[in-house]
């Protein structure tokens, strides 16, 4: 990290990351203008033909009121068609010193890439089922009632309540609302399957994985289509 007592220093930094995020504004055309004038790192002529160019895709009035401002040697350096210059090497090694490589600990990161993708699974578990053990427990005992419902259509209304319950408020017979019950359980076994699938899969490659950026993609797993 670079001393907060030194301005010019964030001024490069935001400068170029908003550069390589493929943003052109105002502050940054400004700034790399500064910069130049300053001629920080020694680099003047990177920065005035960095500027040039940033200054060249604005839009007509941010580019006018910057040009209104610009010496004359400056104006040669707008220029819509020049390539964006090449960052320095003095200055891309300044900006490595401000965040230094760290060891990463692949162990700690794959707990929590498998973290990651057990959440993630349970989060779209719950776009077909709703949460809660009380839930889980009243979509088990409908289940169970569906099944004696199509087993033995003539069963007493007592012994499957919930069927009765639910047909009612739908306004369907007691079979109806069962085989409904039964199908819906059957389609979610199949999504429940691909989801554990994938989930197995994706923590089979993180124990595998060697580095921390194959660990980042066996945890990037793709629930939609299951």
């Amino acid at each position: 990290m670079y001393s907060i007592d030194n301005n010019y220093y964030p001024m490069i930094e935001a400068t170029l990351a908003a550069q390589a995020e493929g943003k052109v504004t105002r502050w940054m055309a400004s700034f790399a203008w500064w910069l130049g004038r300053q001629s920080i790192q020694n680099e003047d002529q990177f920065w005035f033909r960095f500027a040039g160019k940033a200054t060249a895709l604005l839009d007509a009035v941010d580019q006018d009121a910057i040009a209104a401002q610009l010496r004359k040697p400056e104006e040669a350096f707008v220029d819509e068609e020049a390539e964006w210059p090449e960052v320095p090497s003095g200055l891309q090694q300044l900006i490595a010193t401000w965040s230094p490589s760290t060891e990463i600990d692949l162990d700690a990161l794959k707990v929590q890439a498998v973290t990651k993708v057990d959440r993630s699974a349970e989060q779209y578990r719950l776009n077909f089922i709703t949460a809660g053990s009380g839930q889980t427990m009243a979509y088990q005992q409908k289940l169970e009632e569906a099944r004696k419902v199509v087993a033995d259509p003539d069963i007493a209304d007592a012994e499957v309540p919930h069927i009765v319950a639910e047909a009612g408020v739908d306004g369907v017979s007691k079979m109806d609302k069962a085989q409904q019950i039964v199908a819906t359980f059957d389609a979610w076994q199949i999504i429940s399957a691909g989801i554990e699938a994938k989930r197995m899969t994706a923590k089979r490659d993180i124990a595998a994985a060697e580095t921390a950026d194959e660990v980042k993609a066996a945890a990037a797993v793709q629930w939609a289509g299951v």
